[in-house]
């Protein structure tokens, strides 16, 4: 059987170009560690954060639409159809081509779901299109949570992979998703549409494998002791999952790591290599305020239970600097450091990193449970298995 998936893995691997960026992970600190499944019974839409900073934003419904003010909900406009009209912030407030109210923002409502297009995204629900103190916008997608979760699925996995993966990762991504709708309260947004959250490509990235995993565990997320929690998920654990409390203050069964996963050693990201030139690590170090001079040594001094580099040390002519190693993960970027799982060393002007996995560690092994579901394992025995202690239960998603 480890052949089989050794073989299938080969197939993949020409095909899953795109999964080279599966270090994609839930990964926001959450405000606290959970919350009762109760405070997200209510909750039938997510508010997620699609654009920023932008100058001007372009719109178009396919058919009839409606424009509301914000905050206010009154009705500003309705027509047959926007055909590339063009939003911008002015002093005034907000205008939709020749048309200016005082307004700090608008909803865009088109009449039939999915008939949105912000950019060059298609997007289910409303668009509410904000002002800002800098007079910019910014535009956020309200829209059914389940309707979110076929815009994220296919970022996050291949839509042809068995369907025991894809229900695991409907199910965390899920669970992640209504966790930060009930922790958002008295903020603007509960998610953004990227790395920093889960990635969400609107319906224009929808496919049919990954709505129907949606659809086959509609309403299905997890809980410890009847809440719910961020159920954090990575590309390649590499072997062994990391405990939430190395990275962030959470001490929770089901993110306490330590699960000893030998699904993902056909993954792609198992192993990986890096070579960065100490000068740009020096700029980095002066970008965020600690510059140490030119680099003389980079040295590992803590490790964390789960063998992860806890802490470095960064030693220069103009000084030393002791850091997370998460945190320099951050500096340097998650897509040439991808863990926290490496070695390193320097000759001449490069740090080496011989490392492993791709991810923060925490939770859901995504490889991991690829390897699984090959083996025929079912979604729920996969979910226990990485998130140990946690119960699968149904909230009400409509």
């Amino acid at each position: 059987m480890i052949r089989a998936i050794k073989s299938f893995a080969c197939l993949l691997f020409a095909g899953l170009v795109f999964l080279q960026t599966l270090y994609v992970f839930a990964a926001t600190l959450p405000r606290i560690a959970s919350v009762p499944v109760s405070n997200s019974k209510n909750i039938h839409a997510v508010r997620v954060l699609v654009a920023g900073n932008e100058r001007l934003l372009g719109v178009t419904t396919k058919g009839a639409y409606r424009l509301w003010a914000l905050p206010s909900g009154q009705l500003l406009k309705k027509g047959g159809a926007l055909q590339g009209a063009m939003l911008a912030p002015t002093e005034k407030g907000i205008r939709l081509d020749k048309e200016e109210w005082a307004v700090r923002g608008v909803r865009i409502q088109p009449r039939e779901d999915g008939d949105l297009i912000v950019g060059h995204t298609h997007f289910r629900g409303t668009m509410d299109v904000l002002k800002n103190n800098e007079n910019v916008l910014y535009a956020i997608n309200r829209l059914n949570v389940e309707d979110y979760l076929y815009g994220v699925l296919h970022y996050e996995v291949a839509s042809w992979w068995p369907m025991a993966a894809l229900k695991v990762q409907a199910i965390a991504a899920r669970t992640y998703a209504l966790y930060q709708a009930s922790v958002s309260r008295g903020v603007e947004y509960d998610l953004k549409s990227s790395t920093s959250s889960q990635v969400y490509g609107g319906s224009t990235t929808e496919k049919f494998r990954t709505r129907r995993a949606v659809d086959l565990t509609s309403g299905e997320v997890l809980a410890y002791r009847g809440k719910i929690f961020p159920a954090y998920f990575h590309a390649t654990c590499a072997g062994v999952t990391a405990g939430a409390n190395e990275l962030w203050k959470i001490d929770l069964p089901p993110l306490a790591g330590g699960v000893h996963c030998g699904y993902c050693k056909f993954s792609p990201h198992y192993y990986w290599k890096a070579r960065v030139p100490l000068p740009q690590i020096e700029e980095r170090m002066v970008k965020y305020g600690h510059p140490v001079g030119q680099i003389l040594k980079i040295e590992i001094i803590t490790k964390t239970p789960s063998a992860r580099v806890g802490s470095l040390r960064i030693t220069g002519t103009a000084g030393d600097f002791v850091m997370a190693a998460k945190d320099f993960r951050v500096w340097i970027g998650g897509d040439r450091i991808r863990s926290t799982l490496f070695e390193i060393s320097l000759r001449e002007d490069i740090a080496e990193f011989n490392g492993r996995g791709w991810g923060h560690g925490v939770g859901l092994c995504q490889w991991g449970a690829l390897g699984q579901a090959l083996l025929g394992r079912d979604y729920q025995k996969i979910l226990k298995f990485y998130y140990p202690g946690a119960d699968i239960i149904s909230y009400e998603s409509k």
